[in-house]
C-alpha cells in the first residue's frame, strides 16, 4: 500500500533528455483536459473520471520493465486495468443509470489505444465483455491498485462516492430520451455520446504527452483560448461597408447579407441558407456565425469556433483566403490534407490536426471521419464540433451513402452538443424529406434563413440551360469543336468533366490550338497549383484579350468564384449542373439575354465504378425528358427551386436502400450480399445480437450493443482513403520539402517550426489513392522526408507544370537539394 507521498512509477521517458514523465503527473494531466473537453456536453466529472483511470496499468512492475528496457509498444496491457475498476464500480447496482454509465467509460478507457471495441460482433461475440472480464493477473488491476498514487485512489473513490458521475448521465440519458422520438436512432444518438467521450479521452492523452515530450509544442495550442467573438464581428462589418453596391446582382447580395444578419439573433439550430449561385454566401454565411457566436457568447451559451466543411479544396483555398484577410491568419486554420501519418509517436500525437483555431476550414471528409472514422487522428477532433457553428457549404455533395448518419449526427450536434448549423447551397437537399424512421434533419420554425428563395433565384437567374443531348454522345473531338466555337463566340468557355482522365484526354485534343488560349484544372494538381491556375484565368478573363477554353473536373463548379462567357458540361445530376451554371455570368454583366450553358452526353466515359455520377446522370435524364414534355411543370426553369425538388425526390427515392450505408458481408454467386448497415450497427446492431443470443442463450448484459470497431472500419467518405504527399510544386514546394527533411535530421528543431511547415505543406499536396501510391511508390517517384515518418513528398520529374501528377517522367528536371 502506498503512502501519501508521490511515488516514482514513469509514465513516459523523453528521448532528447532523458528526462520522466510521473504516471501521477500524466494521469492528472489528462484528467484535466478530459474533463475540460468534456464540460462542452455537461459531462465534467465523467471526462475527469476516464482521464484519471486510462494508464492505470502502468503502476505495475510490468510496465516499469516495459519502459525501462524500450519494449515494443502494446506489450504490456495498461488500459484494462483502469476500465474494470470502472465497471466494477458503477455496474455493480444493476440499474440502467449505472450499467449504461459503467459501459460507456469503461469501453472509452479500455480502447483508447486500439479504437472502440464492438459490444456485439457478426460472429456474435462480444468483444468488450472479453476485454473486460480479461484476468486481473494479465491487466495488472489488483497490483496498479495497491502501488497508485494515493491522490489517484482518492480522486476515483470521490467521483464515484460522490455520484457526480451518475447525476451527469442521468440528466444527459434523459435528454436524448426526451429530445429523441425513435428508439433505434437513441441508440445511434448513445453511440455518439460514447464517441465523444472518447475524444475528450483521445485528445487529452495526444496532447498531454506531445506536451510533454515536446514542451515548447505548448504554446502553439489555443486550448485555453477564448475567442473574442465582439472583435471578429466588429472588424468584419467594417470590412462589409467598404463593399460597393454597383448593380443589380450586388444589390441581391446585401439582402441575402441582410437576411442573415437578421437571423443570427435566433436561437441555436439548423438553418437552411438556400442561395442562387453567386449569392455571396461565403460573407453572408460568415455575417451570420460571427454574430450568433457573439450573441450566444454574451447570454453565457459559449461558441467556441466556426467551422466551415466545404467538399473540394478548392473552395477551402478561395474561401479560406478571402475570410484571412478580413479577419487575420492568427484566427484562420485550414486543414484538408492527411500529410501525417495514423501513428503513435510522438510527431503523430502533436502534429494530427484538432481543429483549435477560431475558424476552422476543413473538407467533408475530415468532417465525416471525425464522426465515424476508424482513425483516432480523426476522433480525437470530435469534441471540437460541440459549441461550434457549423457551416456545410454545397451541402448537395454529401455521398449518398452518408445521408442518414449525418442527418443524426447533425442531430446530436445540435442537441446535445450546443452547436449550430447552416445548411448552404443553391441546390437544397430534402434531407427533412427523408425516411423519418431513419434520421431526418430537426428543423424549427426559424430553420429558413432566406423567406422567399424562389424569388430571389428568378431575379437572379444569368443562363439557359441548352440540351444537347444525341444519340451516340459527343466524341472528344466534337466537344473540342463546340468549346472553340462558343470561345470564340462569348470570349471564354468552361468544360467540365467527370473523371480526371476525360479532363486531361480534352486537354490534350485542345492544346496545340493557337487560337486559344487552354487550361487544365483536376486534383491532380495541388491548391497552390490550382490557385495559381485559377488566379491566371481570372486575370485573362477580364480584360479578355485571348479567348480562353478551361477543362475542369468538378472541383469547380461548388462554390469557386468564376465568370466565363459560357458552359459545357457533360451529363451529371440536376445538382452538378446547376452548380456548373454558377461558374457563367456570375456577376450578370453579360448586356443581352441569359448566357448558355450546354449539357452533352460524351459518347466514351469512365464511369462505372462512380455509382453517384451514374444515378446522377439516371435521373438527370430524366428530368430533362420531363422538361421537354412540360417545361411549364418546372416553372418553365430547369433551375428553378421546383426542378430541383423535383430531382431529389426522384433521386431520393431511388436510393433509399443506399442512404443507410449498406455494409459487404459476403458474396453469394457474382453478387455482393449486403444484409445489415452501417445505421443498424450504429444503433440496434439486431443480426450481431440475434447471432449472440442465438449461441450464448441468452441476451447480452449490457444496455448497448453497437459494433463500433465494424462500423468504422467499414466507413468510407469515399470509396478509398486517400493519402497526402508533398510535390514540388514552385520554388515554395521544393522549399518546403527541403525545410522538412533538413528539420527531420534535426532533432533539438523546435516542434512549432515542424508544425508550421506542414500547415504550409497541405497548400503543396496532393491526395492520393492507395493503388496511386503504390504505384508511385514501386517507381520509385516518392520518398519519405525521415524513413518512418510515413511523411512522402513526389519526385519533382514526376510533378508536370500544367496537369499535375503524373507517373510519366517531365521533361524538365532540376534536384531538390536533399
Amino acid at each position: 500500500m502506498s503512502s501519501d507521498t508521490a511515488n516514482n512509477f514513469i509514465a513516459h521517458t523523453r528521448e532528447w533528455d532523458g528526462k520522466n514523465q510521473t504516471v501521477l503527473e500524466h494521469l492528472q494531466g489528462v484528467a484535466r483536459l478530459s474533463q475540460q473537453f468534456a464540460s462542452k456536453i455537461n459531462l465534467p466529472e465523467s471526462g475527469r473520471l476516464i482521464g484519471l483511470m486510462h494508464d492505470l496499468g502502468k503502476y505495475s512492475a510490468s510496465f516499469q520493465r516495459y519502459i525501462g528496457e524500450g519494449g515494443i509498444r502494446g506489450e504490456v496491457d495498461h488500459a484494462t486495468a483502469g476500465a474494470q475498476e470502472i465497471w466494477t464500480a458503477l455496474s455493480a447496482t444493476g440499474n440502467p443509470v449505472s450499467l449504461g454509465a459503467a459501459q460507456i467509460l469503461a469501453a472509452c478507457t479500455a480502447s483508447h489505444h486500439t479504437g472502440l471495441y464492438d459490444f456485439v460482433d457478426q460472429n456474435g461475440d462480444s468483444p468488450f465483455l472479453t476485454r473486460i472480464n480479461k484476468s486481473k493477473k494479465h491487466t495488472f488491476a489488483e497490483e496498479a491498485l495497491l502501488n497508485c498514487d494515493s491522490a489517484i485512489r482518492r480522486e476515483f473513490a470521490d467521483s464515484i462516492g460522490s455520484n457526480a458521475v451518475l447525476n451527469e448521465f442521468k440528466t444527459i440519458f434523459c435528454h436524448i430520451e426526451n429530445s429523441v422520438e425513435i428508439g433505434s436512432l437513441r441508440r445511434f444518438h448513445l453511440g455518439l455520446l460514447l464517441r465523444f467521450l472518447f475524444s475528450c479521452l483521445i485528445d487529452a492523452d495526444r496532447l498531454d504527452t506531445a506536451n510533454f515530450e515536446k514542451p515548447d509544442s505548448a504554446d502553439f495550442r489555443n486550448t485555453n483560448t477564448i475567442t473574442d467573438w465582439t472583435t471578429l464581428k466588429n472588424t468584419l462589418e467594417a470590412h462589409l461597408t467598404t463593399l460597393e453596391c454597383n448593380n443589380r446582382i450586388d444589390e441581391l447580395r446585401n439582402d441575402i447579407s441582410k437576411y442573415c444578419l437578421e437571423a443570427s439573433s435566433r436561437s441555436k439550430g439548423i438553418f437552411f441558407l438556400t442561395v442562387p449561385t453567386g449569392g455571396g454566401k461565403t460573407l453572408a454565411s460568415l455575417r451570420f456565425a460571427c454574430h450568433h457566436a457573439q450573441t450566444h457568447s454574451l447570454s453565457g451559451s459559449p461558441i467556441e469556433r466556426i467551422i466551415y466543411v466545404i467538399p473540394y479544396t478548392t473552395i477551402i483555398e478561395q474561401n479560406a483566403d478571402a475570410v484571412r484577410k478580413i479577419l487575420g491568419n492568427e484566427n484562420v486554420l485550414e486543414h484538408h490534407s492527411n500529410l501525417v501519418p495514423e501513428n503513435d509517436t510522438w510527431r503523430g500525437r502533436l502534429l494530427s490536426e484538432n481543429w483549435d483555431a477560431p475558424i476552422v476550414f476543413t473538407t467533408s471528409v475530415q468532417f465525416l471521419n471525425a464522426l465515424f472514422g476508424s482513425s483516432t487522428r480523426g476522433v480525437r477532433r470530435m469534441h471540437q464540433l460541440a459549441n461550434a457553428i457549423i457551416i456545410f457549404d454545397e451541402v448537395q455533395t454529401l455521398p449518398i451513402k452518408t445521408i442518414h448518419l449525418f442527418n443524426n449526427a447533425i442531430n446530436f450536434l445540435t442537441q446535445t452538443c450546443g452547436s449550430s448549423v447552416v445548411l448552404c447551397t443553391a441546390t437544397q437537399p430534402l434531407l427533412n424529406e427523408v425516411k423519418k424512421e431513419f434520421g431526418v434533419i430537426q428543423l424549427n420554425s426559424y430553420s429558413t434563413i432566406i423567406p422567399d428563395n424562389a424569388q430571389l433565384f428568378e431575379k437572379l437567374r444569368r443562363t439557359e440551360i441548352k440540351d444537347r443531348r444525341k444519340p451516340g454522345g459527343w466524341s472528344v473531338q466534337d466537344v473540342a469543336d463546340l468549346a472553340i466555337q462558343q470561345a470564340k463566340e462569348n470570349g471564354s468557355t468552361l468544360v467540365i468533366v467527370n473523371t480526371k482522365q476525360s479532363a486531361l484526354a480534352l486537354y490534350k485534343e485542345l492544346q496545340d490550338n493557337e487560337c486559344v488560349k487552354i487550361y487544365h484544372l483536376s486534383t491532380n494538381m495541388c491548391p497552390a497549383h490550382r490557385k495559381k491556375t485559377l488566379a491566371t484565368i481570372r486575370a485573362n478573363l477580364k480584360p479578355l484579350t485571348q479567348p480562353i477554353i478551361c477543362i475542369s473536373t468538378q472541383l469547380i463548379e461548388a462554390g469557386v468564384d468564376i465568370d466565363f462567357g459560357s458552359v459545357i458540361r457533360y451529363l451529371a445530376g440536376l445538382d452538378s449542373i446547376a452548380q456548373a451554371a454558377g461558374r457563367c455570368n456570375r456577376h450578370g454583366h453579360r448586356k443581352t439575354g441569359l448566357a448558355p450553358v450546354f449539357v452533352i452526353n460524351p459518347s466514351k466515359e469512365n464511369i462505372e465504378n462512380l455509382p453517384d455520377i451514374c444515378k446522377g446522370q439516371e435521373v438527370a435524364r430524366r428530368i430533362l425528358d420531363d422538361y421537354l414534355k412540360d417545361p411549364r411543370s418546372l416553372d418553365n426553369d430547369l433551375l428553378s427551386p421546383q426542378a430541383m425538388r423535383q430531382f431529389y425526390r426522384y433521386y431520393f427515392f431511388d436510393r433509399a436502400r443506399d442512404m443507410t450505408y449498406p455494409i459487404q458481408t459476403g458474396t453469394k454467386g457474382n453478387k455482393i450480399v449486403c444484409d445489415t448497415t452501417l445505421l443498424d450497427l450504429l444503433s440496434l446492431n439486431e443480426g450481431s445480437v440475434e447471432e449472440y443470443k442465438r449461441i450464448k442463450k441468452s441476451c447480452p448484459p449490457f444496455l448497448f450493443r453497437q459494433a463500433f470497431k465494424t462500423a468504422y472500419e467499414s466507413f468510407r467518405v469515399i470509396d478509398a482513403p486517400t493519402e497526402g504527399i508533398i510535390v514540388p510544386y514552385g520554388d515554395e514546394g521544393r522549399w518546403i520539402i527541403n525545410e522538412l527533411v533538413a528539420a527531420c535530421d534535426q532533432p533539438e528543431c523546435a516542434i512549432t517550426t515542424y508544425q508550421r511547415l506542414l500547415r504550409r505543406a497541405q497548400q503543396y499536396s496532393v491526395n492520393v489513392f492507395p493503388h496511386q501510391l503504390k504505384k508511385l511508390d514501386n517507381n520509385g517517384c516518392i520518398h519519405e522526408v525521415q524513413k518512418g515518418s510515413g511523411i512522402y513528398y513526389l519526385d519533382e520529374r514526376h510533378y508536370n507544370a500544367t496537369t499535375g501528377i503524373t507517373l510519366e517522367e517531365t521533361m524538365e528536371m532540376t534536384f531538390l537539394n536533399v
